[in-house]
């Protein structure tokens, strides 16, 4: 009998839980799509778009800004959606990030999507760093691109739900920014205990550490006390369900308003594509906390 590595689960069952590709029978569709629909929304918004803006002197650190349409002048600004990709780490950037762009525009609020280096070309605790530099350089520049630095809402899926979780652990004075910069965070599909993540195939390529494990695991990590949306699909592992209903928990104990809600019908995969569908709910509450009127 194999040995169990991880909660019972052998290493091939461990592998299993942690491939959301396993619920899927083709994987490559979902990726195409959103690369389309990205550049459908780079075209659709090519007068509201900001390319590959420096936030750091790294190769990889650019991110774009779409939008926010004009607003009347004196206005405070407009708020604005920083949204975090995925891809383990090791795959996908901002180019396949901006689907969701064109709703968010559209209802008066900017949307922006941060490149990082990717593993194994950079260990996780600098990926995580990378993504605290995109936050502090768009909360420092939110003016001067009509934003409200007040009304910054972070957002990822997968591997990017990790790393704006990460952001809310962040001791931001340390960054220059005030103690609690982060207007809300809506967290897809995400890892918020990187210990099983360690003992997968995943970390052939992602290199995690038992430092790593310990400094980067949200679940594990004071953070601030703003509100937060967890949701999932309902096709997912077991194991990135339970994740996202434990760090929910563990949000609501830390003293967050917390709504945590599974995705009917969706995977891991398909589950993102609603911030951008306007009848979802994640959709909805992700204007809620942008301070978006409600769709009527």
């Amino acid at each position: 009998m194999t040995a169990g590595v991880y909660r019972g689960f052998d290493k091939e069952q461990l592998d299993v839980q942690y491939s959301p590709s396993s619920m899927v029978a083709d994987l490559r569709p979902f990726l195409d799509d959103y690369a389309l629909r990205s550049r459908q929304a780079r075209a659709e918004l090519a007068g509201l778009l900001q390319r590959d803006l420096p936030y750091g002197p790294g190769p990889d650190e650019r991110l774009d800004v779409y939008g926010p349409p004009a607003t009347d002048a004196g206005s405070a600004g407009s708020p604005a959606l920083f949204f975090v990709h995925g891809g383990y780490w090791q795959a996908l950037s901002k180019e396949e990030s901006a689907f969701a762009a064109p709703a968010f525009v559209g209802a008066g609020a900017a949307y922006v999507t941060p490149d990082h280096t990717l593993a194994p070309h950079a260990r996780l605790a600098a990926i995580v760093d990378q993504v605290r530099g995109a936050f502090a350089w768009l909360w420092r520049n939110a003016a001067e691109h009509g934003i409200d630095p007040g009304r910054i809402v972070v957002s990822g899926s997968s591997a990017g739900a990790h790393l704006a979780a990460m952001l809310l652990a962040t001791p931001w004075r340390r960054w220059g920014l005030p103690a609690a910069p982060i207007a809300g965070a809506v967290l897809l599909g995400g890892i918020y205990d990187l210990a099983p993540v360690r003992l997968t195939y995943v970390n052939e390529v992602a290199g995690i550490d038992a430092g790593e494990v310990r400094d980067c695991s949200p679940m594990f990590l004071p953070g601030l006390r703003c509100p937060v949306v967890v949701a999932w699909g309902e096709r997912e592992t077991g194991e990135f369900k339970r994740q996202s209903s434990a760090f929910a928990a563990c949000l609501r104990a830390r003293g967050c308003r917390v709504t945590a809600f599974e995705q009917p019908g969706r995977n891991h995969f398909d589950s993102p594509m609603e911030l951008g569908v306007r009848s979802a709910r994640v959709h909805a509450e992700t204007r809620r906390l942008l301070g978006l009127p409600a769709r009527g």
